[in-house]
């Protein structure tokens, strides 16, 4: 079963990076969202200070999800051109029975 949770504080966004499985997806009010690696360089502790705790999730927001698939079926994420997570996206669709 797909899973998705948000990242509500800096030490969430820790326990999940430490445990080094799922992606990253950043919902943001000014583009598409996108998913990122667990661990890709461009998810920093300065950014996401600023979105989430600074600014209140306004903006947006992050999330934990298990698969990129999930991350396209739940937030019609985009893959990051930085980390490219996961180069073959497989559709939803393909999973339903």
């Amino acid at each position: 079963m797909a899973q998705s949770k948000e990242i509500e504080n800096i030490d969430e966004l820790r326990k999940v990076r430490l445990a080094d499985e799922g992606y990253i997806v950043i919902t943001d009010s000014a583009r598409s969202p996108l998913v990122h690696k667990i661990n890709a360089k461009c998810i920093t502790t300065d950014r996401f200070n600023d979105k989430v705790v600074i600014k209140g999730r306004k903006q947006g927001s992050y999330f934990w999800v298990d698969s990129v698939a999930t991350a396209a079926r739940e937030f019609e994420a985009k893959r990051c051109k930085a980390c490219k997570p996961e180069l073959r996206l497989v559709l939803p669709g393909t999973f339903d029975s």
